[in-house]
């Protein structure tokens, strides 16, 4: 048996080489990659960095990017802040609830969040019979059709008000995740002291002194999320605005022929110089949020969320109603998709026409109109989501460990940096991780082409910092007191470790496990990427092969929508789970 010194040094031992096996796995086929691609472009990755604006469609994307990230966090935070004010600061019936409804739209994949906004915008939709055209960028009113155009004064504008909502519809839920625990929280006596003073005589003055120093810093970091998630968005962007391109969806596009010596070199410029600009903007992006979650941590004058809100009493009326428009905003789209599935458009003499029926579920289930059977690609989906769960979890509980290991020694630094390599995918967006492996890896190791499971290691870079973030608050939480009680009692190491912590983070382990499982389904960047040039279509890369075909025949939209709707009921279910093992209070996280 391993005892004292030696059994610690095994344990930290193995945690450094979890850490340093996950940044070489994210870090060195990228690396990889640029070599390559500096090998067939002969230029330097400084050379590709100052030559940026001077290669095709570079400087269009990153203006796009850069507008559309912005806008997408403007537009998220006017809904999201006025729905976490209410719902944080007055008691409700079902709080848990509303919360996951409010926070459904967060853990649903890209893909099905497209479809969704689609099937909002499409020809004879909920929003055109109201008058509002997006995807024809018109707008009727009292009988006169006006140009988006020449509202906005630029090209395109209904499919960038579509892109703008459905960032904010995807993102909403870290506005409130953040903002609300903020001010369920805080002692409503701070507002009783503040408006009998000068400094709170006033709303806006209150605004200034009370309610920004206290709730500013986790506006700033959801925000600053926001716009990490808006800059690489890829699937939202490839279907709803298809005449622009973002930094993410041009890179993506050309990858595909991108590494190929003499061949399309233009695409290897284009790839290496996006990725090094992109790679630089999201790490600056991530320190940035590092810092402002430092800040969101430190909170003053915390009281019982109960007694916060008892004290407030129940919302009123205009409460009621922006919490109900904010549900309404969030479920629309899942429901249109599911409708969507069963209704079939046809076309008789110049006639359109609906009907509804299982049809399309019938046939993306056998397969008949697609690349791949929806079973056979629900089975790839549940095997990689399977392969992804147990490293993940594995990974990011030990990676949670060593960081909470570190702070206890009073290793601040070294903890700061595990952490900052914890959240790194997040700077890494999910095409870049997918391109380094394409690049990076299987364009100098072609053999592993014919790897089935080649899709799992995007999977587990991108689901890992997730279980990081739900696993470190509950291992920070843990009485060590119970573990050396267990050792008093003559408990093996593994029975100790039972009973002293994994019977204590059951619930957050589930709750990791299923966002887990939730985000392999769904993902889409990396796998479209990597199977594009394999075989093995998920659910995500089958609903857009299947949007991709052209639709004389009338089954393929509805069944796309079945696809993208069996992905959206399980991602759901999931969801489900692991918030019905979320502990109570625990607004905020992941």
């Amino acid at each position: 048996m391993i005892k004292g010194k030696n059994r610690d040094f095994i344990i930290n031992s193995s945690q450094w080489i979890v850490v340093s096996s996950f940044f070489l796995a994210l870090f060195v086929p990228i690396l990889y990659a640029i070599l390559r691609l500096e090998s067939v472009t002969e230029m330097s990755s400084l050379s590709a960095i100052t030559n940026f604006f001077q290669i095709i469609g570079t400087k269009e994307a990153l203006k796009f990017t850069l507008l559309q990230a912005t806008f997408s966090v403007v537009v998220t935070l006017l809904i999201g802040i006025p729905l976490a004010w209410y719902l944080g600061r007055y008691e409700w019936k079902r709080i848990r609830i509303i919360r996951a409804l409010l926070s459904v739209p967060f853990v649903m994949p890209a893909i099905v969040a497209a479809m969704g906004f689609i099937a909002l915008i499409e020809e004879n939709s909920l929003l055109e019979s109201m008058g509002i055209d997006l995807r024809g960028q018109t707008i009727t009113y009292l009988g006169k059709t006006i140009q988006m155009s020449e509202l906005t004064g630029f090209d395109n504008s209904g499919h960038f008000i579509a892109l703008i909502l459905a960032h904010a519809w995807f993102n909403i839920s870290l506005i409130i995740r953040f903002v609300e625990p903020t001010l369920s929280t805080m002692d409503p006596k701070w507002e009783e002291q503040i408006r009998l003073l000068p400094a709170g005589n006033t709303f806006l003055k209150r605004i200034r002194n009370l309610w920004m120093p206290f709730i500013g810093p986790a506006i700033a970091c959801s925000s600053a999320l926001c716009f990490i998630f808006s800059f690489t968005s890829f699937a939202l962007v490839k279907w709803l605005t298809p005449n622009n391109s973002t930094l993410e969806s041009l890179m993506a596009e050309s990858g595909g022929t991108a590494g190929i010596y003499n061949y399309r070199v233009d695409t290897s410029e284009i790839v290496l110089s996006i990725c090094l600009i992109q790679l630089i903007i999201l790490l600056s992006a991530l320190l940035i949020t590092s810092r402002l979650q430092k800040k969101h941590s430190i909170r003053h004058a915390i009281i019982s969320e109960s007694s916060a809100r008892k004290t407030r009493g129940e919302v009123g009326i205009i409460g009621k109603a922006v919490v109900s428009m904010g549900i309404i905003f969030t479920i629309l789209p899942l429901i249109l998709t599911f409708i969507s599935s069963f209704r079939i458009r046809t076309v008789e003499n110049g006639n359109v026409s609906f009907s509804y029926s299982f049809e399309a579920w019938r046939e993306v289930w056998s397969g008949d109109n697609s690349t791949i059977a929806l079973s056979d690609a629900l089975l790839n989906s549940v095997i990689y989501a399977i392969f992804t769960l147990v490293l993940s979890l594995i990974i990011g509980w030990t990676i949670a460990s060593c960081i909470n290991r570190l702070e206890i020694k009073g290793k601040n630094r070294a903890a700061k940096i595990v952490d900052f390599i914890s959240l790194s995918p997040l700077a890494v967006s999910a095409v870049m991780i997918g391109l380094g492996v394409l690049i990076g890896i299987l364009k100098w190791i072609p053999e592993l082409f014919n790897w089935f499971f080649i899709p799992v290691l995007p999977h587990v870079l991108l689901t890992t910092p997730f279980v990081v973030r739900v696993m470190l608050p509950a291992i920070r939480s843990l009485d060590s007191s119970f573990e050396q009680q267990a050792k008093m009692l003559g408990l093996s190491p593994i029975r100790v470790w039972i009973h002293s912590k994994l019977s204590f983070l059951r619930g957050p382990l589930v709750v990791a496990g299923s966002l887990t499982i939730a985000f392999s389904l769904g993902e889409f960047g990396a796998t479209w990427i990597l199977v594009r040039s394999g075989s093995w279509d998920t659910l995500s890369i089958l609903t857009d092969q299947l949007m991709n075909q052209p639709k004389f025949n009338p089954m393929i939209y509805p069944m796309a929508m079945a696809s993208a709707s069996l992905l959206m009921i399980l991602t759901f279910t999931l969801f489900l789970i692991a918030e019905r093992m979320r502990p109570n209070g625990q607004g905020s996280g992941f």
